[in-house]
């Protein structure tokens, strides 16, 4: 493989992994809705969480929850690692370009072969950058991807101990639901009760 084929080669390896980033952090949209909606759910159960019941659903519901705000904090740190923390490596502008384009003319100007040899340190300009920035980017995007694989196993994990914590929050609440009205039922009779005892 002859340098001009190396020249495209790393050219085609800058831009694919260019449009590699935009991919990935369009497939982040998924993942960040999902979390939000589970942060949701979480938030909607504790505050909502029935106290000083003490039965089996409330023990499942307890340890499914707090697994479920484990697994949601883990998968939010994975997904800031697939958003933030990398920094791409860009080609420099036009302008750059061209300054450096005329540096090197004034540079062989007293030169014979000077169109060549500008042309020459141009092209190793620009293969240098797509070498180097392609290689630097394919690392970024891997990481990327890396993170954004991990937080969705580990969001998805989140949503089902979510669910899960779900059904004996259900009858923990039930539960709650019963005992009070007991105990409303209670009061209730006892007031009867008073009630009827002060009038005879």
């Amino acid at each position: 493989m002859n340098q001009e084929q190396l020249f495209s080669l790393y050219e085609k390896l800058y831009f694919q992994e260019l449009e590699r980033r935009e991919k990935l952090s369009a497939r982040l949209n998924v993942p960040l809705a999902i979390l939000v909606a589970v942060l949701g759910l979480l938030s909607f159960m504790l505050n909502n969480a029935p106290v000083g019941v003490s039965a089996w659903p409330s023990i499942f519901f307890w340890v499914f929850f707090l697994s479920a705000s484990v697994a949601t904090a883990l998968g939010a740190w994975f997904f800031k690692s697939s958003w933030f923390g990398h920094t791409d490596k860009l080609l420099p502008t036009a302008n750059e370009t061209e300054d450096y384009r005329s540096q090197l003319i004034d540079l062989y100007k007293d030169f014979g072969e000077k169109e060549q040899l500008v042309e020459d340190a141009l092209k190793k300009y620009l293969y240098d950058y797509y070498k180097q920035f392609s290689s630097e980017n394919t690392v970024n995007n891997d990481a990327r991807a890396y993170h954004l694989y991990q937080a969705t196993y580990v969001i998805t994990v989140a949503v089902l101990l979510a669910f899960l914590a779900f059904i004996p929050y259900f009858f923990v609440k039930q539960e709650g639901l019963k005992n009070g009205n007991q105990t409303a039922a209670a009061t209730t009779a006892a007031a009867t009760e008073k009630c009827e005892g002060q009038r005879s």
